[in-house]
């Protein structure tokens, strides 16, 4: 296991800590032990705030009411826009389109590309399956090829893998950029070089590593990138698609109506609209004005802490997790120990009890630690690893506003239910 040595931050996390409420709440007279952020991330109060003054001050819509109302909605969901590019170092706002989350932003890409016919697409056995299922489902629809390239036991990745699948005949590739069952981090920028080498495109499934990581879209030259904003302190029902300008002014569009068209007009008999360009062509009807100025909001307050600030403090909390974990008998952890290529979570079973779902109940009953069971959405890897997906795995992911006590009372309260249930 790579050492945490070097990892102390000068970043007051306590202070942080205080912008969350939720975790301000005592359940049966304890407190709050949250551990579920690779599903949800708590909200900072800065979010919060920033959507209510836009639902208390400038409750108008954006880009179609010339009122002042109108205008203030307006420029906020335009710098809304512009934050998140700088968050991505994306070269254009018109990169940056809105989403509901990283499911829609990846079918998007997955219907509305144009690939070749008898092209292949690829993706692993490692995916979520919002990352895999579109993807299958174009292949299927067009009669395009499918290949799978395995994950490794530890949830890695063998480079030579990508080279041997990835061929001329590449028209597309999904990755998970972080997985959100091993927490391993797959190295994108080698398989993007691959791809690009032999004329695919790439779309990196970032829900998992945008929360947690630096994330550069153009030192790694994706093509595309699905974000969930509400894994990242924002609000929930807002995700972004990140894409090359020049793959989006080509793909079709997947939505018509309002705010997509420059003009519409009626001669001989038909109507003939005129599109607009990105973003607006993905961005059909009445926008989610809270939620994108809350999603800018919680880029801001992310790049004020600094995401490599927040990576170490997650790897010195899972250091700590993992290290006792591996110690203890009857527990079996799902990935590498290696933290230098894991986002900051663990997923493990334990063999004396029956299933994960017993263990997050155990849990959240005797301590109010609240953890993720099941399957994670990614049953593929599951099967391969031969764990029944029915009985699950238990997994406890780490965020900015975890402390070293959170781990400690997590840990405590594994070896108390191994205790009681030998």
């Amino acid at each position: 296991m790579a050492t945490g040595e070097g990892l102390i931050s000068m970043v007051n996390w306590t202070k942080i800590r205080n912008d969350f409420p939720a975790l301000e709440r005592t359940i049966n007279g304890r407190p709050v032990v949250y551990l579920d952020s690779a599903c949800m991330a708590l909200k900072p109060r800065q979010v919060i705030d920033a959507m209510n003054e836009y639902y208390e001050c400038y409750p108008a819509c954006g880009g179609r009411s010339i009122h002042k109302f109108g205008e203030e909605a307006s420029n906020a969901y335009s710098e809304a826009r512009r934050k998140f590019r700088k968050f991505l170092n994306a070269s254009d706002d018109s990169e940056c389109i809105w989403t509901r989350n990283a499911t829609e932003s990846l079918n998007i890409v997955a219907s509305a590309v144009k690939l070749p016919k008898g092209s292949k697409i690829i993706t692993t056995s490692l995916e979520h399956h919002s990352g895999s299922l579109p993807f299958v489902e174009r292949a299927r629809r067009d009669g395009l090829k499918t290949e799978i390239v395995k994950a490794l036991p530890d949830g890695t990745f063998d480079i030579e893998d990508w080279k041997k699948a990835v061929d001329r005949n590449t028209s597309m590739i999904s990755v998970v950029h972080s997985s959100n069952v091993t927490g391993t981090v797959a190295p994108m920028k080698e398989i993007v070089e691959i791809a690009h080498d032999r004329g695919a495109l790439v779309i990196s499934d970032d829900a998992q590593y945008a929360p947690h990581h630096p994330l550069d879209v153009q030192d790694l030259d994706v093509d595309f990138s699905a974000i969930s904003v509400h894994k990242m302190c924002g609000p929930t029902g807002m995700g972004v698609l990140y894409g090359k300008l020049e793959h989006l002014k080509s793909m079709n569009m997947c939505f018509y109506g309002g705010d997509t068209v420059s003009d519409v007009r009626f001669e001989n008999g038909e109507i003939l609209p005129e599109y607009l360009p990105p973003p607006e062509k993905f961005e059909a009807g009445l926008q989610n004005y809270a939620g994108a100025i809350g999603a800018g909001a919680a880029a801001d307050y992310l790049q004020a802490i600094g995401m490599s600030e927040i990576e170490k403090h997650e790897r010195s909390l899972l250091e700590v997790a993992l290290k006792r974990l591996s110690d203890m008998e009857h527990v079996h952890i799902l990935g590498t120990n290696d933290i230098s290529i894991k986002t900051g979570l663990v997923t493990f079973n334990v063999d004396t009890v029956s299933s994960a779902h017993d263990v997050a109940t155990f849990l959240n009953d005797e301590f109010n630690i609240m953890v993720r069971s099941g399957w994670h959405c990614v049953g593929p890897f599951h099967y391969q690893m031969g764990i029944d997906p029915k009985k699950g795995t238990v997994r406890a992911s780490f965020y900015l506003y975890n402390n070293r006590e959170d781990v400690s009372s997590f840990l405590s309260g594994i070896e108390t239910l191994i205790e009681a249930s030998k």
